[in-house]
C-alpha cells in the first residue's frame, strides 16, 4: 500500500513513536479480517500528531484512516469520539483530508451522536479552498438530515443560513476553476434549501436575500457556452406593483399590433398536423439553441455531421463540455428546488411583490431571467420541465390577483391594471412559443399543465383579442398526440378554456360554439371572429374510420348528423372515447371535457345520440375510473339538458337520450363501489320533468322502483341511500307526481330512516330532501288531500330536531319546518299544540342565533308563511320574540338577502294587534334599515341592495295602512329624526323604478293617508299625518 509505505516512512524519522508504529502494524491485517479499533486511540494519536505541528504526517495519517475505513479493514469503535477530535474548536481551517475523513466517520456513526457536532459543524463556514468548501457543505447536509427539530438546533440553523447566504453575496469562490464552482454552488443551494423547510419562519425574513439568490443563479450556464460570466446575486425588494410594470405598455402595444388578432371575414382551415411539421422544417432553418437543449434527450439534431466522424480531441472536448452543461445544469436545478421551497412556505400576498421577475413582465426585449423564458430557452430538458413545473405551482391560486388585469386604461400614465395585463399576454406568448418549438414530451406536458392553470386564473373579458387564437391552435395539434400525458394535458388546457364561465366571442369561435347558442354581453359581428376548423385531411380521416365501423357492424341504426368542421373539439373527445384503442387517461380527461363543455351547453345541443353513447359505454368500461367519470359526465351533461326546454327537432333526441343510458345505468350500479352508486343516483336526479313525463309507464315505475329500492336497502352504504332519496326529492316535484300523496309519503318514510345519520353528508341530502318534500306535501294538501297525522308529528319532530344541527343541516330543515308547520295550520289539527309551540320557538331561535346567513334567509321565509294564520299569534311570547329579532335583522346584519326576507316577514302580518307594543319598534327599525341601505360595507351586496331597498318600502308602506291614529305622533318623531331626506330620496327612487305592477302601494299610500284626514282625529295626530303624506307625496 502506498499510503502506508509513505507514513512507514514518515514515521521512521529521527522523533519515531513507537506507539504510533505498533498501531500500525495492528491496523494492517494480513489475513484480510477486519481489525476492531477503539475511538480513543485514535483521537489520542491524531491529537498528538497535530501537537507535534507535523501537518503532513497528519495529512497522511488521514488519508491511510480514510483508505482503512471505506475499504473496510477496520471497524471503529465509538467514532464520535474522533469525529469530535475533527472539529474541535481552536482548531486551524479543516483541510481536504480531515474533512474526508470527517465526511466518512459521519456516515459510520450513530443517528443519536450526530446532534452533538451540530452546533460546531454550523458555525465552520469560512473555508478558503474550494474542494475543502465542498465536503463541508456534504457533512453538515448529512448531520441535518438525522436532526431532530428543538429551539437551541434552530438557532444554529439559522446561523448557517445566514452563512450561506453571505458566501453567496461575497462571492468567495467565483474566480476558482470552473469543474468545481457549479458543484459547489449546487451543493451550497440545495442545503439551503433543506434549512429553509426545518425554519419556515426564517424564508419570510429573508425573502429579498433569497430571491436574489435565485434570480442570479436561474440563468448560470443556461447560454450554453463553455465559459460563463459570473456575478455576484444582489438583494431584490418586492417591487411597488405599479412601478414594476411602469414604461412596458409601449412594447407590449407594439407587439400585439405587429401580431394578426385573426380578424377575417374568411373561416380559418388548420392544417394537419403531419403537413403542418413538414412544412415547418421545410421552410424555417432549426435553431441551434434548440438542437443544443435535444441531446440531452437524444433528439436527433440535423447538424450533427454525420459524414465527418470526429477526431479524438474533438470527442474528448465535446464530452469535457457536457459534463460542464451538466454541471451548470444542476445549479439551475437547484436555483428552482430554493424557489419551490419559498413558494410553499411564503404567503401568496408576499409572492406577487416579486412577479416582475418571476414571469414576463409585458417586454419584447426577452432579457428577464424569468420561469418561462427559463422553460423556452434552457439547454437542459430537466430544467425546461421544471421551470415550467415551478411556473404552474406559482399561477395556481392567484385568480384573484389576475382578475386585476385589463387591457384598458387611459393613455397618459400606464396603470397597474394595463401593466399586468401586459405580464398576462407576455406570458401566453411565450407559452404559445414554447408549444410551438419544443418535441420533449416531459416539457410539453408541464408547458400544458401551466398554460391550463393560467387559463384558469386569466380574466379573458378584459383582455384585449387575439391571444386565445395563439395558443389553441398549436393546442388541437397537441389533443391529437400519440403521447398520452402530452394529450391529457392539452385536453386539460381545453377543459379550463371551455369552462370559463365568462366566454367572450373568441373562446365561443375557438372551440366551435354557434354562433345561435352563445350567451355574450354583446357581439357585433359574427364574421369578424375566425373559427378553428379541422382540415379537409382529418374529415375524411374520420370518415374513414366511420366506415370502417359501420362495415363491421352494418346494423347499427342510421348515423346522427354530423358534427360541424368547427366543433373540433367535441369531435375529437368523442373520437377518443369512440375509439377501441384510446387509453383510459385520455377516456378520462375527454369525460371532464364533456362537463366542462356542458356548462355552455350549446357545444352538445342536436349531439345527444353520439353523447349517449359515448357515455354508455363509458359506464360498461372494465376500468372502475372510467365508470366513474362517466357517471359524473352524466350528471353535468344531464342536468345541463334538463334545464332546457327542448326545441321541437330535439325533443326525441332528449329522450332518446335518457332511454338509451337508463339501462346502461342499472348495469353500472350493480356491483359498483359506493362513489360511483352515488354518482349515478346524482345523475338520474337530473333527468327533468321534460324527459321524466315523457317516459312510459312502465320506463317510469322502473325508474322509481330503482331509486325507492336503493334508498330503503339497509345493507346498503348510507351515502348511496341519501344519494338515492335526493333523486326521489327531485322528482316528488315533477307535475305528475307532486300531488301523488303516496309517493310523497313513501319518500318522507325513507326520509326519517336516514336523517339521524352519522354522517354529515347523508344528514344534508336527508334535510334537503324533507324540504322537497315538504313542498310536495302543501300541493297535496291544497288538493284537499289530508297527510296522516302520525307521519305528519313524525316529521315535524324530526324537522325540530335538524334545525339544532350544523348550518348546511339547518338550512334546509327550517325550510321544511316551516311547511310542515303551516300544512298543520291548513289542516286545522288542535292536536299536538305543545309540539308547534315548539317548532316555532325553534325557527324563532334560528333567526336570532345562527351565523349562516342562509339559514337566517330560510327562517325568515318559513316564518313569514306561518304569520300569515293566526295560529303564529295564539301565544303572545312568540310575537315577543319575533319582532325584536326582526327589527335587529334588518337593520345589522350584513347580508342584504337575509334583511330583505326580514323584511318580508313584516309584509305578511295582517293586523295591528298582532304587532302590538312592538309597533314603534318596528317602524324606527325599518326607517333606520332605509337609511343604512345604501351604505355598503361590502361590494358584494351591491347587486342585493335594489331587492332590499323596495321591500323595505313596501315594508313601511305596509305599517302605515296598518297604523292606528295613535301612532301616528310616534311615527312623525321617527321619521323626523336624522334621516328624513335619505328616507324621502330612496323613497321616490324606489317608486320610480320597479315595475308598476309592484310599485301600487307606494303611489297609493300618500291619497290613503290623504283619506284618513277626514276622519276624527286630534289635531296632533293631523299634524302628524299631514307631514307623512307630505313626506311620502309621488308628484310626476
Amino acid at each position: 500500500m502506498d499510503l502506508r509505505r509513505k507514513l512507514l516512512e514518515a514515521e521512521s524519522g529521527e522523533d519515531r513513536d513507537e506507539a504510533r508504529l505498533q498501531l500500525m502494524r495492528e491496523l494492517h491485517p494480513q489475513l484480510g479480517v477486519p481489525v476492531g479499533v477503539a475511538g480513543e486511540r485514535l483521537q489520542q494519536l491524531i491529537a498528538e500528531v497535530r501537537a507535534r505541528g507535523q501537518p503532513h504526517l497528519l495529512r497522511l495519517w488521514q488519508l491511510w484512516l480514510q483508505e482503512l475505513l471505506l475499504a473496510r479493514r477496520i471497524i471503529l469503535v465509538r467514532s464520535h469520539l474522533l469525529v469530535a477530535e475533527l472539529i474541535a474548536e481552536g482548531q486551524p481551517e479543516p483541510s481536504v483530508e480531515a474533512l474526508n475523513l470527517l465526511l466518512t466517520l459521519l456516515k459510520a456513526t450513530p443517528k443519536e451522536k450526530l446532534s452533538v457536532f451540530w452546533p460546531r459543524l454550523s458555525a465552520l463556514t469560512q473555508v478558503k479552498d474550494i474542494e475543502a468548501a465542498l465536503l463541508l457543505l456534504q457533512c453538515q447536509e448529512h448531520v441535518l438530515a438525522e436532526l431532530e427539530e428543538s429551539p437551541e438546533e434552530g438557532s444554529h440553523t439559522r446561523n448557517l443560513a445566514n452563512s450561506l447566504i453571505q458566501l453567496h453575496f461575497e462571492g468567495c469562490f467565483l474566480e476558482e476553476q470552473q469543474q468545481q464552482l457549479p458543484r459547489l454552488l449546487a451543493h451550497s443551494l440545495q442545503l439551503l434549501q433543506k434549512l429553509l423547510t426545518r425554519q419556515p419562519d426564517y424564508a419570510a425574513q429573508r425573502v429579498p436575500e433569497l430571491m436574489g439568490l435565485v434570480q442570479c443563479y436561474l440563468q448560470f450556464g443556461a447560454e450554453g457556452e463553455a465559459t460563463t460570466t459570473l456575478v455576484k446575486p444582489r438583494k431584490l425588494p418586492p417591487a411597488q406593483q405599479s412601478a414594476a410594470y411602469g414604461g412596458q405598455e409601449q412594447d407590449a402595444s407594439d407587439s400585439q399590433q405587429s401580431r394578426s388578432c385573426g380578424r377575417k371575414n374568411k373561416v380559418r382551415k388548420m392544417r394537419s398536423l403531419a403537413k403542418q411539421r413538414q412544412q415547418a422544417a421545410v421552410s424555417e432553418p432549426p435553431d441551434p439553441l434548440l438542437l443544443l437543449g435535444h441531446q440531452d434527450y437524444g433528439c436527433l439534431t440535423g447538424d450533427s455531421g454525420e459524414n465527418c466522424p470526429p477526431s479524438d480531441s474533438d470527442q474528448q472536448q465535446a464530452e469535457e463540455s457536457k459534463h460542464l452543461r451538466q454541471l451548470q445544469a444542476k445549479v439551475r436545478i437547484s436555483a428552482l428546488h430554493l424557489l419551490g421551497s419559498l413558494t410553499n412556505q411564503l404567503p401568496r400576498r408576499s409572492l406577487y411583490g416579486y412577479w416582475h421577475v418571476l414571469f414576463p413582465d409585458g417586454g419584447d426585449s426577452g432579457g428577464g431571467r424569468h420561469l418561462l423564458l427559463l422553460g423556452q430557452r434552457d439547454t437542459n430538458s430537466r430544467c425546461r420541465a421544471l421551470a415550467l413545473q415551478l411556473g404552474t405551482q406559482l399561477l395556481y391560486g392567484s385568480k384573484a390577483f389576475l382578475s386585476q388585469a385589463c387591457s384598458r386604461g387611459p393613455s397618459n400614465f400606464t396603470p397597474f391594471a394595463v401593466s399586468l395585463a401586459s405580464s398576462v399576454l407576455a406570458a401566453y406568448r411565450t407559452l404559445s412559443s414554447i408549444l410551438e418549438r419544443e418535441f420533449a414530451p416531459p416539457v410539453l406536458t408541464q408547458c400544458l399543465k401551466c398554460l391550463a392553470v393560467l387559463v384558469q386564473a386569466t380574466p379573458f373579458d378584459q383582455l384585449e383579442m387575439g391571444f386565445v387564437y395563439e395558443f389553441v391552435g398549436h393546442v388541437k395539434k397537441l389533443v391529437k398526440s400519440e403521447d398520452p400525458p402530452v394529450a391529457v394535458s392539452a385536453l386539460l388546457v381545453m377543459e379550463m378554456l371551455v369552462g370559463t364561465s365568462k366566454m367572450t366571442p373568441e373562446i365561443a369561435s375557438s372551440v366551435g360554439l354557434a354562433p345561435s347558442q352563445r350567451n355574450l354581453e354583446q357581439i357585433t359581428q359574427e364574421e369578424d371572429y375566425q373559427e378553428l376548423c379541422d382540415s379537409e385531411v382529418e374529415l375524411e380521416e374520420e370518415e374513414e374510420q366511420s366506415a370502417g365501423r359501420n362495415s363491421v357492424k352494418p346494423a347499427v341504426k342510421p348515423v346522427p348528423p354530423s358534427i360541424p368542421r368547427n366543433s373540433w373539439l367535441l369531435r375529437q373527445v368523442l373520437r377518443y372515447l369512440e375509439g377501441p384503442g384510446t387509453p383510459t387517461t385520455v377516456r378520462l380527461e375527454c369525460f371532464q371535457v364533456l362537463q366542462a363543455m356542458a356548462t355552455h351547453v350549446g357545444l352538445l345541443r342536436g349531439h345527444q345520440a353520439r353523447l349517449a353513447r359515448v357515455i354508455s359505454g363509458g359506464l360498461s368500461d372494465p376500468a372502475a375510473d372510467v365508470k366513474l367519470y362517466a357517471a359524473r359526465c352524466l350528471d353535468s351533461v344531464g342536468y345541463q339538458l334538463g334545464r332546457l326546454l327542448p326545441e321541437a327537432s330535439e325533443k326525441e333526441l332528449q329522450l332518446s337520450f335518457w332511454l338509451r343510458l337508463l339501462p346502461a345505468t342499472y348495469a353500472a350500479y350493480d356491483g359498483a363501489g359506493f362513489p360511483l352508486k352515488c354518482a349515478l343516483c346524482d345523475a338520474l336526479s337530473n333527468m327533468g320533468a321534460f324527459s321524466f313525463e315523457r317516459l312510459s309507464d312502465g320506463e317510469r315505475t322502473a325508474l322509481l322502483a330503482f331509486l325507492s329500492g336503493c334508498a330503503s336497502d339497509d345493507h346498503e352504504e348510507t351515502l348511496v341511500r341519501g344519494a338515492a332519496l335526493r333523486a326521489m326529492a327531485v322528482y316528488v316535484l315533477h307535475p305528475s307526481l307532486k300531488t301523488d300523496l303516496g309517493f310523497v309519503e313513501n319518500a318522507a318514510e325513507l326520509t326519517l330512516r336516514i336523517i339521524g345519520d352519522a354522517q354529515l353528508a347523508v344528514r344534508i341530502k336527508a334535510a334537503w330532501a324533507l324540504g322537497n318534500i315538504s313542498d310536495a306535501l302543501i300541493a297535496a294538501c291544497l288538493q284537499t288531500e289530508r297527510v296522516s297525522g302520525e307521519l305528519l308529528r313524525r316529521l315535524i319532530q324530526a324537522a325540530t330536531k335538524s334545525c339544532g344541527e350544523h348550518d348546511k343541516v339547518r338550512a334546509n330543515a327550517v325550510r321544511a319546518l316551516g311547511n310542515l308547520l303551516q300544512i298543520l295550520q291548513l289542516q286545522n289539527s288542535r292536536e299536538n299544540g305543545e309540539q308547534m309551540q315548539l317548532a316555532m320557538a325553534k325557527l324563532l331561535d334560528c333567526v336570532r342565533s345562527s351565523g349562516n346567513a342562509k339559514v337566517k334567509w330560510n327562517a325568515c321565509h318559513a316564518i313569514g308563511n306561518l304569520v300569515r294564520h293566526r295560529a303564529f299569534f295564539a301565544s303572545g311570547q312568540l310575537a315577543g320574540i319575533l319582532f325584536p329579532a326582526l327589527s335587529q335583522l334588518v337593520v345589522h346584519n350584513a347580508n342584504f338577502k337575509v334583511r330583505t326576507n326580514a323584511a318580508g316577514v313584516l309584509l305578511q302580518v295582517e293586523q295591528r294587534q298582532d304587532l302590538g307594543a312592538h309597533f314603534p319598534l318596528v317602524w324606527r327599525s325599518l326607517l333606520e334599515a332605509l337609511e343604512r341601505s345604501n351604505a355598503l360595507d361590502s361590494f358584494e351586496e351591491y347587486n342585493h341592495r335594489d331587492a332590499l331597498q323596495q321591500q323595505l318600502c313596501l315594508a313601511i308602506a305596509h305599517l302605515l295602512q296598518l297604523a292606528r291614529s295613535s301612532d301616528l305622533p310616534a311615527m312623525r318623531e321617527s321619521l323626523e329624526e336624522d334621516r328624513l331626506e335619505e328616507v324621502r330620496a330612496t323613497w321616490r327612487r324606489v317608486a320610480f323604478r320597479i315595475v308598476p305592477e309592484q310599485s301600487a302601494p307606494l303611489f297609493t299610500c300618500s291619497p290613503r293617508l290623504e283619506q284618513r284626514l277626514q276622519a276624527e282625529v286630534s289635531t296632533q295626530q293631523r299634524c302628524a299625518l299631514a307631514f307623512i303624506t307630505s313626506t311620502l307625496r309621488l308628484e310626476p
